[in-house]
């Protein structure tokens, strides 16, 4: 009796997952107060806002910053949401520094910090590692910490229950220990040091790739019951060198039918080029869920597209079966590609015919 209350559970949930009223077509990587929340061909925009900014202190949240982000939203739009973890704090003094290639320009600034609240490490006694990234020193949480979990739960609950009945929001980023909070890398950070904080060494790569994958299954979990009615994506990256991680975060998410619906993957680095993780690209290709995608830069940034061309971006996402694009509100703020934009929505609108939205 039991075992077929379960079945029934599961095929509800499944059923209730695939009503999920999912985003399509161009969001704006970022609200700004200029013409781009005035862009014709714009569905939405993101909203980002770190953790620390929105819970100060332990069990007391700050939505504020959420909120001055949805005022510039135009009525008729949608949003989606990142709230970056990762870094509790960034050294900016110059003597601990990262040397850095000579080809590469020193910053006049250390990266936003604490994307992690302080009180994290002050009072609740997280376990950190010292984490390169972008030439500075910072101080990262175990992804696999069960109080960062247990926290990180709670946080989603609370922006659940302010705003899971909001039906402008259509899609929810998962939360990362990473370098940039919401994608899944640690570039420019040794494979030894990852492997080390996990009391692991060389040739224990299989290992970090189980200890790193459950950790984002739990936080896909705590993210995806949270707000249970809305899309929920993961961003992927290689790791250690290697796609083994996504690989198996995304086979976890496809076996899972109380995910396979709900939680898409995430890919913010579309570029049109084929050359950069061409082993995870091809694997996202043959991923048979929802694919949600952020592109890499601006179309006036030349080197980062192939020949300069910046159309590439929407063919690579077409190709890969995307839904979904962010791209830099530079585009509409300049209408620089109106053309393509209008392009990928009706793209966007065929895929998604029925969907409700």
């Amino acid at each position: 009796m039991r075992l077929i209350i379960l079945i029934m559970a599961v095929l509800s949930l499944k059923g209730f997952a695939e009503q999920i009223d999912k985003p399509w077509g161009c969001y704006c990587s970022m609200l700004t107060e200029r013409a781009a929340v005035d862009h014709p061909e714009l569905r939405g925009g993101l909203v980002r806002a770190t953790w620390a900014r929105l819970e100060p202190e332990p069990g007391r949240f700050d939505f504020s910053e959420i909120e001055r982000q949805l005022r510039l939203l135009p009525k008729g739009k949608n949003w989606s949401l990142a709230v970056y973890a990762g870094w509790t704090s960034v050294e900016s003094d110059s003597a601990v520094e990262l040397k850095r290639p000579l080809n590469r320009p020193q910053r006049s600034r250390p990266p936003m910090a604490s994307h992690t609240p302080e009180w994290m490490v002050s009072e609740m006694k997280v376990q950190t590692f010292a984490c390169p990234f972008r030439g500075y020193m910072t101080t990262m949480p175990k992804y696999w910490d069960p109080v960062v979990q247990q926290r990180l739960k709670m946080l989603m609950q609370a922006l659940a229950e302010n705003y899971k009945t909001d039906e402008r929001l259509k899609l929810v980023y998962v939360p990362q220990m990473t370098g940039n909070g919401i994608e899944g890398h640690f570039n420019g950070v040794p494979h030894s040091t990852l492997l080390s904080v996990a009391g692991l060494s060389s040739g224990d790569e299989e290992q970090f790739a189980s200890i790193w994958t459950e950790a984002s299954l739990t936080a896909i979990r705590s993210t995806a019951r949270a707000f249970d009615n809305k899309a929920v994506a993961f961003e992927v990256h290689e790791l250690l060198g290697s796609r083994a991680v996504p690989e198996k975060i995304m086979a976890e998410i496809i076996n899972d039918p109380m995910l396979e619906n709900q939680v898409g993957i995430g890919m913010w680095w579309i570029s049109g080029k084929s050359t950069y993780q061409p082993d995870l690209l091809e694997l996202i290709e043959k991923f048979p869920g929802d694919l949600y995608g952020q592109v890499i830069g601006r179309s006036d940034q030349a080197r980062r597209f192939p020949d300069g061309d910046y159309a590439s971006v929407f063919t690579q996402a077409e190709q890969l079966g995307m839904r979904y694009i962010e791209v830099w509100n530079y585009e509409f703020e300049h209408r620089t590609h109106d053309q393509l934009l209008e392009a990928f929505n009706q793209h966007c609108r065929k895929l998604s015919a029925g969907s409700g939205e």
